[in-house]
């Protein structure tokens, strides 16, 4: 962020030996891996938090990753997208070319196709690639550093919950902002770790993951966006949509017997499906606008 090498530890977890060997298990959507995170250190200069040390094999664990529980939440995820996609529309409309890096099994390309949208995905996990192409989907394997897109060739570039996962956050969005045409829209949703339910629960707040290597306050978002070469910012409030039977799920590994008994409870009265949007305040949107009169090949 800042070119700063001096931190101090904020919070370390242990990650046991045969951990190393297996991460995809730990870089899928909805691995449940929680109170894993390895040490989490905060830059003394501007205060961004990271994980430190970090797996020098990411890419590796992410085309490795298989993830069925993901195709279980496509009403949840539709419903997440769908919003997320009105929040878009106030910076973009259709119809245009748009690019979904990190699409998964593109469930977010769907919602935007249906909305006008000639929708591309780029992505990792050679199943997930897979799944999406069996959809009829037009989605390709990489990531958007290894395999850029041609210069210029995009109206909007999303990254909904991808830059806490990238080795260089501003390497990501510099390949985002080259894809793009002038004038071009870029969309990402991240956590915020300076929000009020990141500061009250503190190592036990569910986003310290081992697949997020970045925790970022909007400001850092904002640096890392106008050093990319992108003006014009908003930031929104980020509405999550789970399943009930989602959340069950989930509580069954924080932990407690009020968080057991929940869980067993919504199962027991048949509320599943119902879907339940969650605001705690500590995830964020962001749109940024490429300048108009940014360079035509994408530089």
């Amino acid at each position: 962020m800042c070119g700063s090498n001096e931190t101090i530890v904020r919070w370390e977890t242990s990650l046991s030996e045969d951990s190393r060997s297996h991460l995809e298990e730990f870089f899928r959507c909805t691995n449940t891996q929680y109170g894993r995170f390895g040490r989490i250190v905060r830059c003394r200069a501007c205060g961004m938090m990271y994980r430190n040390p970090q797996e020098a094999n990411l890419i590796d664990a992410y085309a490795a990753a298989v993830d069925e529980d993901y195709l279980k939440e496509w009403p949840a995820r539709r419903e997440t997208f769908r919003r997320s996609l009105r929040q878009l529309h106030r910076y973009a409309q259709p119809p245009g070319e748009l690019l979904d890096v990190g699409c998964s099994t593109g469930f977010f390309l769907q919602v935007a196709q249906e909305a006008g949208w000639h929708a591309v995905g780029l992505e990792p996990s050679h199943w997930a690639v897979e799944q999406a192409r069996a959809q009829g989907l037009e989605v390709h394997e990489g990531d958007i550093e290894a395999t850029p897109p041609p210069p210029a060739s995009f109206d909007v570039v999303t990254l909904w919950d991808v830059i806490e996962h990238v080795r260089d956050p501003l390497q990501t969005l510099r390949a985002a902002y080259a894809a793009l045409r002038p004038g071009g829209v870029l969309a990402l949703t991240t956590m915020d770790i300076g929000s009020l339910a990141a500061r009250a629960l503190g190592p036990r707040w569910p986003h310290l993951m081992r697949m997020h290597l970045w925790y970022f306050q909007y400001h850092h978002v904002a640096r890392l966006l106008q050093e990319a070469g992108f003006t014009d910012l908003h930031r929104h409030g980020h509405v999550r949509v789970l399943s009930a039977s989602y959340l069950a799920s989930r509580f069954k590994f924080t932990g407690g017997p009020v968080s057991r008994a929940l869980g067993w409870l919504i199962q027991a009265l048949g509320l599943g499906k119902v879907l339940v949007p969650i605001f705690l305040g500590d995830l964020i949107a962001v749109f940024a606008r490429k300048p108009l009169d940014a360079a035509p090949d994408g530089s």
